[in-house]
């Protein structure tokens, strides 16, 4: 009869928000807890005993397995978004975690896999396209419309000779350049932010990037008397894609002009170390208040300050969105009044 430890481990298993499914050497289910049931259709006794892959019916089960994945590799593998089919025929989306079991001596003795339905998910992201297709089409098609019969209407004489009309179709298409200009940041960030971004990757020298962005900045950089230093060495090539690591470390350096005071300084420095390359912008700016620091790079976020810069909020959401999409990372630290450190790391290009 169980003991009382062994209905505790079954309450655990049982209690979990995912479906958690145990095999043996073969491949073969050895336990199958209640979200795994509700998950596949089948119950614990239809389940155990039988070919995980007979169970699960993933689409990855052939050609990408995760358990063979893990045999081979000897590490766990994470985040496998794949497709089951459940006992009902009907196609479940989920994300796979799977890992060997080892004893207490460090034997191997099984695995297992953490599942988890992605279904909401997955909505969410179609009617987040859904979206992006509405105002990529139905949004900005009238907004092209109104653009097109404002500058008509400012050519007219009538309209030409009257002051006021003048001034209001010339607020009229300020307004349209605001909002087709908002469509379009809109639109640019979705498609960074689609984690499929058509990389043209090559070798590319930081150090001259960083030079023609400075470059290209050089009249806002003199208007404000800002004392930027830039300590940017020979640093090995990364294969990236030149365009957007330029589009990235160009926000980085407008977001530090953007709030830096006049005759304040910004330096810029990169440098390798044996897996990365690190770049830095060090401003003098006004900061950033610790409880806004975990939502800097969220797109649309706009700090709670009344001082606040205008903007949209997505300029630092695209950066992070290009890094990461380059095996990257991007990271802040900030002290009100005293500026703020922001910090790219990427992967150094492998040795051939």
């Amino acid at each position: 009869m169980p003991d009382k430890s062994q209905h505790f481990r079954r309450y655990i298993l049982d209690s979990m928000p995912v479906a958690l499914v145990t095999m043996d050497f073969n491949f073969k289910i050895t336990s199958f807890n209640r979200k795994a049931e509700e998950l596949t259709g089948f119950s614990a006794s239809e389940a155990v005993g039988q070919l995980c892959s007979e169970i699960l019916r993933s689409n990855k089960c052939e050609n990408e397995c995760p358990l063979q994945t893990v045999q081979e590799s000897q590490e766990p593998a994470t985040g496998l978004e794949a497709e089951l089919t459940n006992h009902q025929g009907e196609k479940v989306p989920v994300r796979i975690g799977t890992t060997a079991i080892e004893d207490a001596d460090g034997n191997f003795i099984g695995y297992m896999e953490i599942i988890e339905d992605i279904s909401r998910f997955k909505e969410m992201e179609r009617e987040k396209e859904n979206f992006v297709s509405m105002v990529a089409h139905d949004m900005k098609s009238p907004i092209v419309i109104i653009g097109g019969f404002t500058k008509r209407l400012q050519k007219e004489p009538t309209c030409k000779d009257n002051d006021k009309i003048r001034k209001y179709l010339q607020a009229m298409d300020d307004a349209e350049h605001k909002l087709e200009f908002l469509i379009h940041e809109f639109l640019e960030h979705s498609r960074l932010d689609s984690n499929y971004l058509d990389l043209k990757r090559n070798d590319i020298d930081l150090a001259d990037i960083l030079k023609q962005i400075i470059g290209s900045h050089r009249q806002i950089i003199e208007e404000q008397e800002i004392d930027l230093q830039c300590d940017c060495q020979v640093i090995a090539p990364v294969n990236a894609d030149a365009e957007y690591i330029n589009r990235a470390l160009t926000n980085l350096l407008s977001n530090a002009l953007k709030y830096s005071p006049p005759k304040g300084k910004i330096v810029i420095s990169a440098r390798e170390t044996d897996s990365e390359i690190v770049i830095r912008f060090q401003d003098q700016g006004k900061g950033i208040d610790p409880k806004e620091l975990p939502y800097i790079f969220d797109a649309f976020y706009r700090g709670k300050s009344k001082n606040e810069k205008s903007g949209h909020g997505l300029g630092l959401a695209s950066v992070k969105s290009i890094v990461r999409q380059h095996g990257g990372r991007v990271t802040v630290e900030s002290t009100p009044g005293k500026g703020s450190l922001f910090t790219v790391r990427l992967p150094r290009k492998l040795n051939e």
